[in-house]
């Protein structure tokens, strides 16, 4: 079963976080939610990481739209440099 993973530097965050994105995924009809980890301290710094199990439970191709709903992230402009132009060559599988 596919994996979401959930991690951060505050644990008390994160486990705020697992809690809402596991109820708002049981509420949804067409998911499937299986096993919930128990906290797994980071490797490296504090906090930690949660693993959900989640299967889409339909027939159908199914597709996910994610919008972000923080302001703050949208006012504020982030500049990157963009990545150079490939080559035109295919990875093999």
């Amino acid at each position: 079963m596919p994996q979401i993973r959930l991690m951060g530097s505050d644990s008390d965050d994160v486990q705020r976080t697992a809690d809402a994105v596991v109820r708002a995924l049981r509420a949804w009809p067409e998911c499937r939610v299986g096993d919930v980890s128990s906290p797994v301290p980071n490797r490296r710094g504090s906090g930690c990481r949660i693993y959900i199990e989640v299967l889409a439970d339909v027939a159908d191709q199914v597709e996910v739209t994610v919008e972000r709903d923080d302001q703050e992230q949208q006012d504020r402009a982030v500049q990157r440099r963009a990545l150079p132009a490939g080559r035109g060559r295919r990875l093999p599988r």
